[in-house]
């Protein structure tokens, strides 16, 4: 399968992680495995002797590329201490004791190193390095991991796929529960022709799933001018319930154990979509009422005419009759410029839902919620029209609460790191200000706006920046022109977790509601430049750059969820001054799953944060290493542990540009970069009690272990440095360090997660117990109200720790099963609700038949693409005859068939993350490449779309080959 390219260059470059424009050689680490040789130095006179020049290599031979890391940690000073390290590879030059250098051509090369002490004496010391021919017909292996709810549509318009019809209730297609499902549905001529349904169309895709009674179901639509309805039956064909709106996204919730049927309906065009199912944990806040059970009155819209042209004969719109393709309508109001009231008085005969007959009695849909179906699907048809401004239901009000915000429930991530009970104590302060120096913000999203102040856009490249210019004072976020269906909107994502506006009924909440939050632009088109950095960095301290301006007031703290494996001695020293001006800096520490250091976050003066999932293990891609000061959640987008029907990812805000405007939403997303906001705005709830918190005081409680859990070995160790950040003990410890004093909390004990789900496959699973607050609780018992359901202690003396579920399925019917896990303590009692299901049927975890792809430096593929299956739920793959060279590997599907992959709506991923697809030199076999794929849900609220538009394009794929290739 040959790729060709097609203008996807900004869409590919969307490096939001990682710093591109840097050396080609810097500061790293790695194991070594090759001697080394001393070097002698000048000793500099009065007496001092001279250091000794020594160092390692990983390989002193092999075939191009070759990578290579060259350690002096042997480099020493008898009388003194080695102040730096410069390396020259062949005339390139980097700084650090530990350096990589990738060699591409073919003969010897030598690497020289000079070392300087305290005193200024030098020593040098060369290696010969030996590249040899690169090997022919090299063979990639690995694996692309998948979430284990995973299901796809068995009809998706993919023509390398074949389909198996399932548009009727008999032909219903049975999921797990939780499930994520990437489908397809489109009506007949609609949608690229070259696939299995143009002709036909997909009327509707019908599934069954079994249901415990507390499920939100949420259909995500792709395309923005498609639009899919969602339909909930029950298991006699009786309709519960319908979502008909027009925008992105529909949800429907279910209250009742049962079995049920969900149908996807398309109203109008074509597209990709991602169907949720999982544990309702949200409070639903949309702007116009488009289910069934809202309460609209029948038959009745709202409607806005456009306003005539200057000079024409105006229209007489008091009962005046307005007609689409199957509704006609009366005004029931005097004609007025402002929206009028209409009455439906005719409906199209026959015109129905699918699985409704003509007659509403024997379509399983009661009378009221037939009038409510002609109701909203004739808001759909009149708003069509060009001499209509909107079209809505007349909605049924009463007084009511003001809502949570919608996605807290879902936000595992929160109460991991014992944030609601901080809460009780500060919500943060708007004198705090939080620098978060990423892609840029966008400044109109209605979940930040109101905590923004002024930032600036520090990107010196135009062609980088994408928004046509230098340097200059907007850092709204124009896109990057990412990878996978949209920009990656990062810095968004980055300060909705810093910060986002909270208890405001929209979308998520933030650490600290009430922070402002200063945003600075560095990285653009493919990532960004540590000078770029360094000057927003300074800028945020109130420091001289390049920008010539500070701002009226400094940051207290800066989020950076960048990085590179390259240092350099001026960023050091930039984050010295930094420090030293009172500024804290917290930093991610890296998504290679490598203990070599990631710099900024390796830099004195900088807090590393690794990432942790929701099980408080550390997460599969985060690195480690004796550089890691503290750890915060990061997530898993290939887990769904507490059964939501989402990822357990981290959910921030996003924005969405894969169509004609920026969307505003919602979004789970994984790594150290969303770990690295979680300890920046727990700081910044610190600096609300306690505002002349100064970096060191930082620093000493972190040491005292006073702003954390212990994970992983007891103490301090290379996977959680310090431990888990904990809201609780650090704002205990902000009020301490203000007055000398504070409340005690007493003990709390927590639970990791309140919901573990099991879902059809997995049979053990593992929740922690935690004090977060101060004594020494212990558990007493644990108790489970069901028999296949049981635990295993951790050990420990007061029975706090991880707790290994166990669930039974033997012996029990198909259906969804509910357990409550009770651990009592004598401080607390904790109760964490098991859901476990049982099938009889294969449920295997599948999103699709999955195209693996190597794309090189220049943006282009020329090898074939493999195609693979689902395999025991994941994807085994095996790509031959490769070239040497760097590459990128991407995998994806193609459910819409337009030839491109990770449009929306469809599965995505990259080596060794979607966040940072990095480069892997390739010159002999390599086995092991493992990575995730899965489907992007961008969660959608009440935010509306801006006038912003993007341009994007995806990678194209020539499918016009040989389907043998198929696994």
């Amino acid at each position: 399968m040959q790729l060709i390219p097609r203008h996807f260059t900004s869409r590919l470059l969307f490096l939001a992680l990682i710093i591109s424009g840097l050396a080609a050689c810097g500061g790293g680490g790695g194991s070594s495995n090759d001697g080394g040789n001393n070097g002698g130095g000048n000793g500099g006179g009065n007496g001092n002797t001279a250091p000794i020049a020594s160092f390692v290599l990983s390989s002193a031979n092999g075939p191009a590329p070759l990578l290579i890391t060259a350690d002096a940690s042997a480099a020493s000073d008898a009388d003194g201490s080695i102040e730096s390290y410069s390396w020259d590879f062949e005339g390139i030059p980097a700084i650090g004791r530990i350096a990589q250098h990738t060699f591409a051509d073919v003969g010897d090369f030598t690497v020289t190193l000079t070392v300087t002490d305290n005193e200024g004496a030098t020593a040098s010391t060369t290696r010969t390095v030996n590249v040899t021919a690169p090997a022919s017909n090299v063979t990639l292996t690995g694996t692309v991991q998948i979430l284990s709810s995973s299901a796809v549509d068995a009809d998706v318009n993919d023509r390398l796929t074949a389909t198996v019809s399932n548009n009727t209730f008999d032909e219903a297609q049975p999921l797990p529960t939780p499930v994520t499902l990437g489908g397809f549905a489109n009506l007949a001529n609609t949608g690229e022709s070259t696939g299995n349904l143009f002709s036909s169309g997909d009327p509707g895709d019908f599934y069954r799933i079994s249901l415990v009674g507390n499920e939100l179901i949420a259909l995500n639509i792709a395309e923005a001018d498609a639009d899919l309805d969602l339909y909930l039956w029950d298991d006699q064909r009786n309709l519960i319930d319908a979502s008909m709106g027009t925008t992105a996204s529909e949800t429907l919730r279910v209250t009742t154990p049962g079995d049920y049927f969900i149908e996807v309906a398309p109203f109008a065009g074509a597209s990709n979509y991602v169907l949720n199912v999982g544990q309702d944990t949200t409070t639903l806040n949309q702007r116009a009422p488009v289910r069934l059970s809202d309460p609209i009155a029948a038959d009745e819209l709202i409607v806005k005419m456009r306003s005539q042209p200057a000079g024409a004969k105006s229209v007489k719109l008091a009962g005046a009759t307005l007609s689409s393709t199957h509704y006609s309508m009366q005004a029931a109001s005097p004609a007025s410029d402002r929206a009028q009231l209409y009455r439906l008085t005719q409906r199209a005969t026959g015109l129905a839902p699918q699985g409704v007959s003509s007659s509403a009695a024997k379509g399983g849909m009661t009378p009221l919620q037939l009038s409510r179906w002609h109701t909203l699907m004739a808001c759909k048809e009149f708003a069509a029209r060009d001499d209509v401004v909107y079209a809505e239901p007349n909605v049924l009000v009463t007084a009511h609460a003001e809502p949570n915000d919608t996605f807290f429930g879902s936000q595992w991530h929160y109460p991991a790191i014992s944030l609601p009970t901080a809460w009780d104590t500060t919500t943060g302060d708007s004198n705090v200000i939080v620098a978060v120096i990423d892609t840029g913000v966008l400044l109109d999203h209605p979940d930040l706006n109101d905590n923004l102040i002024a930032g600036y856009d520090f990107i010196s490249d135009p062609q980088r920046a994408r928004d046509g210019d230098g340097i200059d004072a907007n850092p709204d976020d124009p896109g990057d022109g990412g990878f996978g269906g949209s920009s990656s909107f990062h810095g968004t994502h980055v300060a909705g977790t810093v910060g986002a506006e909270s208890n405001n009924a929209e979308g998520g909440a933030g650490v600290a509601w009430q922070t402002s939050i200063m945003p600075l632009r560095v990285l653009g088109v493919n990532g960004g430049t540590s000078f770029d950095v360094q000057q927003a960095v300074r800028y945020a301290a109130g420091l001289s750059n390049n920008s010539n301006t500070v701002p009226a007031r400094r940051a207290d703290i800066i989020n950076l969820s960048l990085g590179s494996s390259f240092s350099s001695q001026a960023e050091q020293e930039t984050f010295l001054a930094v420090q030293q001006a009172g500024v804290l800096v917290i930093a991610s520490a890296g998504n290679d799953a490598s203990s070599l250091p990631s710099y900024p976050a390796a830099y004195d003066g900088v807090i590393s944060v690794s990432a942790t999932t929701i099980t408080n293990s550390l997460a599969s891609y985060s690195n480690f290493g004796p550089t890691i000061d503290i750890a915060a959640p990061g997530g898993s987008n290939v887990t769904d542990i507490n059964g939501d029907g989402i990822g357990d990812g981290v959910i921030s805000t996003i924005g969405d540009d894969s169509g004609a405007n920026i969307e505003f939403g919602y979004a789970t997303l994984n790594g150290t970069s969303m770990a690295a906001p979680h300890v920046a705005g727990v700081a910044a709830l610190m600096q609300a009690l306690h505002p002349a918190m100064t970096p060191a005081e930082f620093n000493n409680a972190l040491l005292a272990g006073d702003l954390t859990d212990d994970l992983g070995s007891v103490g301090p160790d290379d996977d959680f440095g310090y431990g888990l950040i904990n809201a609780q003990k650090a704002v205990v410890a902000a009020q301490l360090m203000a007055n000398g004093q504070g409340s005690d909390p007493g003990p709390i004990i927590t639970a990791s997660t309140r919901t573990v789900s099991f879902g059809p496959f997995t049979s053990q699973l593992e929740v922690n117990i935690q004090n977060i607050g101060t004594g020494n609780p212990s558990v007493t018992n644990v108790t489970s109200s069901e028999p296949w359901a049981n635990t295993t202690a951790p050990g420990t003396a007061d029975g706090l720790g991880s707790y290994l579920i166990n669930v039974n399925r033997s012996g029990l019917a198909d259906g969804v099963y509910q357990a409550a896990l009770t651990f009592s303590t004598d401080a607390n009692d904790v109760e964490v609700t098991l859901i476990m299901q049982v099938s009889s049927l294969n449920l295997t975890a599948n999103a699709g038949l999955h195209y693996v792809i190597l794309v090189d430096a220049n943006n282009e593929s020329v090898l074939p693409a493999a195609l693979v299956n689902a395999t025991n739920g994941e994807y085994p793959f095996t790509i031959n005859d490769v070239p040497p060279g760097q590459y990128r590997l991407f995998a994806g599907t193609d459910s819409d068939d337009d030839a491109f992959l990770c449009d929306a709506g469809e599965a995505c991923g990259a080596y060794p993350t979607l966040d940072a697809p990095d480069f892997i030199a390739i010159s002999s076999n390599l086995d092991n490449l493992n990575f995730e794929s899965g489907f992007r849900v961008n969660l959608t609220s009440a935010a509306e779309t801006n006038s912003e538009s993007s341009t994007t394009a995806s990678i194209a794929i020539n499918k016009q080959t040989d389907e043998s290739s198929q696994d």
